[in-house]
């Protein structure tokens, strides 16, 4: 007899699970256990690595995700249950996004910078493919959640610690004054620290409530939630107290919807309506709470960030100006004074359309779109529990993250992206499992091409970020031996990290900087010579390969003067003070400038305008010797009669 088109799924569904749950070999089982290993690294090692913010934590952490990713595509090759594609929601897209990101990276104004982005883009896709076939066998659901339910908790308690004795020390390093005592666990910036805490309380909530996580489980998310709460209050972020309403508010009425239309409005008038009822009693009686919301009324330095951010996105609007290219181009349209550095925009919407433009933002919202529509399709048709509140969990995570993101750039973070994508790959794994997603099989030829394509691509990848990590940690080390004033073997280091990468701009520049220190010292007039014009080389190449950095031009600036090129030395610091109008000492170097190549008038002009600005003892020294220099000049040479 044949079956309904409801009893085919319901039977794929049961066969699917049983093959999911199926034991198998302890060879392919230590196999995907160092697919699992090297995936969980990025996410649970690299948020005890302060989120993962520097290249020397990030391009380890890179290296090993795609090697997991690779390992992950050669599986179907040792076995042929596995030639199948799970493709995760929103897969393709996120494929779409990866290409055009990568293929913006000759064109940025910073290869180099768009380079290390787009790497890390691509393993956040790698890792999101693996997730979403790897975390569906033998309910490694349970384990992975499990287990970042704990990390999450244990870096909670450090926070609590640190809180209690009013140590600002993180980890082996001490956090900036500016956070005060604001809660940060792991993290130096107490927004990144609140935003895995959002990312991690919908699941421990949903976890709390389901009856499949079973007791130990369930416990584990009651008590990491009871945990997660005041610990959010003690970082102060308001990003994520905005983030934790919405994370928690959308998991509520989520779970509300499923037990009908009267609950599910229940909750959207009861969750806004304790959210209000909490803030005010905050209001009422936290002193800190009140001074964090005063603040934000008062208005603060984020909104003329935008307002300089839009500036900059009205000159490129469609393309944007390349990956990691903010940070360098934004000071051209900076109007703040305040000598302050801002990396990014405190907005990951602005952010992205000034990096990538607008198409780079329609891409975003294509994938996060598709993948959302697909997860609600499924939460509408879900039947298990654990489905369903894995859903909306997630949906309730990918909210905090959109919230916090108004006013943050938490989305840089690479750890917490990669903890958001473990979340998401885990959930796309158990709707597989389940059967409510049906893998595409494919044949001999097209697993070769597909999986074998992707495993290569994965290995390029993982070349790629270790040739980054290397010529990185030879320019740290090269930059520490030259601060203890050992020039040759700083010098050689740059050489090799130079090799290693030849689009590093650093090692470049940093090369530079000791030849031009050998040559100021050098007694030689030749061999003085040949160090300059080296240093002025390497300048130059720095230059070319970063044109916005200020401390390559102001370095070019002095090997020119010690070359006897001053206007080249002009013009060098020239840019410098239009690449960053507001950067007092370049400013006020190209003043000097003036100054020293005898152009008197003209300095003074300079240093008056400038005064307008900064009225500091350095400006006033160089306005008052230059009035004294064209006076006596004046006296000395009165004007001839007529």
């Amino acid at each position: 007899m044949a079956l309904s088109e409801s009893e085919t799924v319901l039977h794929e569904g049961v066969r699917r699970r049983r093959h999911h749950a199926a034991p198998v070999s302890g060879r392919r089982a230590a196999y995907d256990g160092a697919c699992v290993a090297l995936l969980l690294a990025p996410s649970l090692l690299g948020i005890f690595l302060f989120g993962a913010v520097r290249l020397w934590s990030v391009g380890p952490l890179m290296f090993l995700a795609f090697c997991g990713v690779a390992l992950f595509f050669l599986r179907p090759f040792f076995s042929a249950e596995l030639r199948q594609l799970q493709v995760p929601p929103g897969g393709l897209a996120g494929l779409a996004l990866l290409a055009y990101v990568l293929l913006t990276v000759p064109r940025a104004e910073v290869p180099y910078e768009a380079r290390i982005e787009g790497l890390k883009l691509a393993s956040y896709v790698g890792a999101y493919w693996a997730w979403s076939e790897l975390a569906s066998r033998h309910r490694r659901w349970r384990f992975l959640l499990g287990a970042l339910v704990v990390t999450v908790t244990l870096i909670a308690w450090y926070a609590v610690i640190q809180h209690a004795r009013g140590s600002r020390m993180v980890l082996n390093l001490v956090r900036p004054e500016s956070y005060g005592m604001r809660a940060s666990g792991t993290y130096f910036c107490p927004n990144h620290f609140a935003h895995l805490l959002e990312l991690v309380m919908p699941f421990s909530l949903a976890l709390l409530l389901m009856g499949s996580a079973r007791a130990p489980l369930r416990l584990l998310a009651g008590y990491s939630l009871l945990l997660f709460l005041p610990v959010m209050f003690l970082t102060q972020s308001r990003s994520g107290w905005i983030g934790t309403a919405a994370g928690l508010g959308v998991t509520a009425c989520l779970g509300a919807a499923r037990k009908g239309r009267r609950p599910f409005v229940v909750a959207v008038i009861a969750v806004p309506l304790a959210v209000a009822a909490a803030g005010g009693l905050l209001w009422a009686f936290s002193e800190v709470f009140r001074a964090r919301v005063e603040d934000a009324l008062a208005g603060n330095v984020r909104i003329q960030l935008w307002q300089d951010t839009l500036r900059m996105i009205r000159e490129r609007p469609w393309l944007g100006y390349g990956g990691g290219s903010y940070q360098w181009v934004f000071p051209q349209f900076r109007s703040l004074s305040s000598q302050m550095l801002y990396n990014y925009a405190h907005n990951e919407y602005l952010h992205a359309v000034a990096d990538y433009g607008l198409a780079g933002l329609a891409l975003w919202a294509v994938f996060l779109g598709t993948a959302v529509v697909r997860l609600l399709k499924a939460w509408s048709a879900v039947e298990r529990d654990r489905d369903f509140w894995l859903i909306a969990a997630l949906m309730g995570s990918l909210a905090a993250s959109l919230a916090h993101a108004l006013f943050d750039f938490n989305l840089h973070i690479f750890s917490n992206n990669h903890v958001l994508v473990l979340l998401a790959g885990t959930v796309a794994a158990c709707l597989y499992s389940t059967g409510h997603f049906q893998p595409r099989r494919l044949g001999a030829p097209a697993f070769r091409v597909v999986y074998g394509g992707a495993a290569l691509a994965a290995a390029v990848l993982a070349a790629l970020a270790l040739q980054a990590t290397a010529s990185y940690a030879l320019t740290l080390r090269a930059d520490a031996l030259r601060a203890r004033f050992e020039m040759p073997r700083a010098l050689a280091l740059y050489r090799v990290a130079r090799a290693a990468d030849p689009g590093n701009w650093r090692a470049f520049q940093g090369a530079a900087n000791v030849q031009q220190a050998l040559s100021f010292w050098n007694r030689d007039p030749e061999a003085r010579e040949a160090q300059a014009r080296e240093a002025q080389a390497w300048y130059e190449t720095a230059k070319r390969l970063n044109p916005y950095d200020l401390e390559t031009l102001f370095g070019l600036s002095k090997i020119q003067n010690t070359r006897g090129q001053p206007e080249q030395a002009l013009e060098s610091l020239r840019q410098a003070a239009q690449h960053d109008r507001n950067h007092m000492f370049y400013v006020t170097q190209f003043g000097i400038q003036l100054r020293r190549m005898g152009r008197d008038e003209e300095a003074l002009r300079f240093f008056r305008e400038v005064q307008k600005t900064w009225d500091t003892e350095l400006v006033r020294l160089n306005i008052q010797a230059l009035e004294t220099r064209l006076t006596r000049r004046a006296v000395v040479q009165p004007p001839a009669s007529p």
